[in-house]
């Protein structure tokens, strides 16, 4: 018998106000300002500001680039390096979850972190002071 706690991540748009999506089989480039949370199910390569909102990697989703989001993020897809070989660059001012399905090689500064079974970063993690 299993007894281990299986806590689980419930991702609502609505509540969490993602009202920003990168659809699957998408890509875009360059820089992108979100107002209010962004949730990336294709692929993201440049700049992601978001603001008023979670910034939410889904499986699928591929982001490379810089990453700022002054609430948390969710981190379920893959975040590649830079094509310079250097590490993406993500900030969250809020928490950050590194769910079991995660793929990261960046450097990650949060508020918090939570970290699951299975998830993989390749680069620094850095907790800062929660404005």
């Amino acid at each position: 018998m299993n007894n281990t706690n299986q806590e689980s991540i419930v991702i609502d748009p609505v509540a969490m106000k993602i009202i920003n999506r990168i659809a699957a089989g998408s890509r875009s480039e360059g820089v992108l300002e979100c107002q209010g949370g962004v949730m990336v199910e294709g692929s993201f390569v440049g700049t992601l500001v978001v603001k008023g909102g979670p910034l939410v990697l889904m499986p699928e989703g591929v982001i490379r680039g810089v990453m700022t989001c002054d609430g948390d993020a969710y981190l379920f897809g893959t975040i590649e390096e830079q094509t310079n070989g250097e590490p993406s660059e993500l900030e969250a001012h809020g928490a950050v979850f590194l769910t079991e399905t995660v793929n990261a090689k960046a450097n990650i500064t949060a508020g918090a972190f939570k970290t699951y079974e299975g998830s993989q970063v390749d680069g620094r993690i850095k907790t800062i002071k929660r404005g």
